[in-house]
């Protein structure tokens, strides 16, 4: 877990929502322009509906006995209508025919003056099983030059609103209308796009604010875990030595050891947690043995090797300081195996393990306890070449050398403030973003 700087959060939410809002817009914009689309086409066909029905009012007298039609008498109508007609507002019928029930043409008009009337009577002149359905008549759009045609095929009632023949009409749509119809699917869809930049708009402070709430409680969950952090391994710092300035020596040392080998971040804030609580399980181990001044028997010894495993099983028990479980259970392990509490030798022995040997050693040797003063550099940096390739590996004594001695002179045996305001610096490096 990380704690990320408000402004980073801020800048990030302010990026995704652009992101979701233009992508949510765009897909709301395309869903509107697709259904305006089809919206001129159902708008269109609607017109033209209209404006047979209106045909087939002006002639339905005509048909008030559908066994005695008068085809001159339906023709002349015809032929009046197409040539006193106005321009219907969405556009013009440029064929008319009228067939008897047993579909025979009995009339027929056109407009010549239109220029693709030979196209239209070709149309006009198909057989109707290509023809959708729609309501009770039958129609076609199909376009020349991008100018709509509908092709319809309705039955015709007479004053008596009985079925007395059928009609067949072609109606060609005005380029006008068409623009219009089109220019109201593009504001359909920009309207999208706005409500949806708008809602955006609206709901950001809602989101700002909710944001702002997480972001406290995750901050304070993660004060909470670093206090735990911290709590544990002043508990058992206090246990053993009445002081902290050990567990910050050694996460110290070996961040510094591991910045000089360029360990990864994740690696670095594993080894931060299994440093600072390498020996939280001496909580388990008896004062008696824990506290004795000098060298420990085998038996004792026996039973103070089982802190690694008390360790273990503690840091375990949360999810927080679980990845500490790489140096709290391997930091006694050695690179020749000789180790405990696995026995586990060389590149088997987790990095940040290894890496903190070292820093544990070369603390420990440097500092005063009960039963020894602290040692020279020249006599702590003896003893950690002494282990190189058994006790340590090689590769991070070999880098340690770069710096021991400016870690010695700045850390060997202190015991100042200085060391935990140092400690909460890298912390902050490392797990704060």
């Amino acid at each position: 877990m990380n704690h990320m700087n408000p402004r980073t959060v801020h800048r990030n939410l302010i990026l995704r929502i652009g992101v979701a809002a233009f992508i949510i817009s765009a897909l709301f914009g395309f869903g509107a322009w697709q259904y305006g689309k089809k919206d001129i086409g159902r708008e269109i066909l609607l017109r033209t509906e209209n404006g047979f029905k209106m045909l087939n009012n002006q002639i339905r007298d005509l048909f008030d006995d559908p066994n005695d039609l008068k085809p001159s008498a339906i023709q002349r109508h015809l032929e009046q209508i197409m040539s006193k007609r106005q321009n219907f507002e969405p556009g013009l019928f440029v064929w008319i025919g009228i067939y008897d029930l047993n579909e025979k043409r009995i009339a027929q008009v056109s407009d010549a003056t239109y220029e693709h009337i030979e196209w239209v009577e070709k149309l006009a002149g198909q057989a109707p099983g290509h023809l959708r359905s729609h309501k009770n008549m039958k129609f076609n759009v199909i376009k020349l030059k991008g100018i709509p045609h509908v092709q319809i095929i309705s039955p015709i009632k007479n004053s008596l609103d009985e079925l007395a023949a059928y009609g067949e009409t072609v109606f060609a749509v005005f380029p006008d209308t068409l623009n219009n119809l089109r220019k109201r699917a593009i504001n359909l869809a920009l309207l999208a796009v706005f409500i949806v930049v708008v809602t955006t708009a609206l709901l950001y402070p809602v989101i700002i604010h909710l944001l702002n709430r997480v972001s406290s409680l995750s901050e304070r969950l993660f004060e909470a875990n670093l206090e735990i952090l911290k709590v544990l391994g002043s508990a058992v710092a206090k246990r053993d030595s009445d002081t902290d300035s050990h567990n910050y020596r050694v996460t110290i040392i070996s961040v510094k050891l591991a910045e000089t080998c360029g360990l990864p971040k994740d690696d670095m804030k594993r080894l931060i947690k299994g440093a600072f609580l390498h020996d939280v399980g001496k909580i388990g181990i008896e004062d008696e043995i824990l506290h004795k001044p000098g060298r420990l028997t085998t038996d004792e010894f026996q039973l103070m090797k089982k802190h690694v495993a008390y360790g273990i099983d503690i840091v375990n028990k949360a999810e927080w300081i679980k990845e500490a479980v790489d140096v709290v259970g391997y930091h006694h392990e050695k690179y020749d195996g000789s180790g405990y509490n696995s026995g586990i030798e060389g590149g088997t022995v987790p990095i940040i393990a290894r890496i903190f040997a070292i820093a544990d050693v070369f603390d420990a040797l440097g500092s005063r306890r009960p039963y020894k003063e602290p040692l020279s550099y020249d006599e702590t940096m003896e003893i950690i070449r002494a282990g190189r390739g058994n006790h340590f590996d090689p590769v991070y004594v070999d880098a340690f050398e770069s710096i021991s001695k400016s870690i010695y002179e700045n850390y060997a045996g202190r015991e100042d403030e200085g060391l935990a305001e140092e400690l909460n610096s890298i912390i902050k490096t490392y797990f704060y973003e």
